[in-house]
């Protein structure tokens, strides 16, 4: 299972499929089905080289975890937005692999849920509501080596400074990170899992041992630590 996008061997589907809205992100409105209006023949973006210039920095940001290329070659573009939500479970619980937790049956169904034919919404959502679990207990095991790291899960970091701070072994979870100052960081074995970067600044911090990164977020950041700094998966 390919985790990683390859947009050569998809027809721009994020260009066509998915909305957005007029934003810090985007520069004007886009329905799902729509074409972008910078999408031309083979596939391609008119404005791929100067995208932040032209105020599409969501763009820049988005990943598919490599679901374009799988419904693109299977023929089966209408359930892309199903088989990316599972590649990025399948991105997850790769890493909770790694992190030693048994997640092998889970990892095989995900992966099989997105190899058929037509995978459903709901069978995604009750995939998800055991998978969740999973991740909290990687998470649980990554700061219990820690004393009382910062539990900051949701919270509203807007724009925080938090440079010398301990984050080590923070739990993070969906926390709002939007254009916080992380330079310089320590971020080892912080829970980033749904973590909102957007506008971040992570120059010099250290997230190689940061759990549930992913490339939308880095992609999100208004600056990213050197290669050294990144989990080992991310250096690509």
């Amino acid at each position: 299972m390919e985790l990683t996008a390859d947009c050569s061997r998809c027809v721009g589907l994020c260009c066509v499929l998915l909305r957005f809205q007029r934003s810090a992100d985007f520069a004007f409105d886009k329905a799902a089905g729509e074409p972008c209006r910078h999408l031309v023949g083979e596939h391609r973006c008119r404005i791929h080289d100067r995208l932040l210039d032209d105020g599409m920095r969501g763009c820049v940001a988005y990943d598919c975890f490599g679901a374009g290329q799988a419904v693109t070659q299977t023929l089966r573009v209408e359930s892309f937005h199903e088989v990316e939500q599972l590649h990025e479970i399948a991105w997850y619980l790769t890493e909770a692999l790694h992190r030693g937790v048994s997640a092998d049956s889970l990892l095989a169904e995900t992966e099989a849920l997105a190899a058929a034919p037509r995978p459903t919404a709901a069978e995604v959502g009750d995939l998800r509501s055991r998978v969740v679990p999973v991740l909290g207990a990687v998470a649980e095991q990554a700061r219990s080596s820690y004393d009382a790291p910062l539990a900051a899960a949701g919270n509203d970091l807007v724009g925080a400074d938090l440079r010398g701070e301990d984050l080590r072994g923070a739990d993070l979870h969906a926390a709002l990170l939007i254009e916080a100052d992380l330079r310089g960081v320590d971020l080892t074995d912080t829970d980033l899992l749904g973590a909102d970067l957007r506008g971040a600044r992570l120059a010099l911090a250290d997230l190689s041992s940061a759990l549930f990164l992913t490339r939308r977020q880095l992609g999100s950041a208004s600056s990213g630590p050197a290669r050294e700094g990144l989990p080992p998966r991310l250096r690509a």
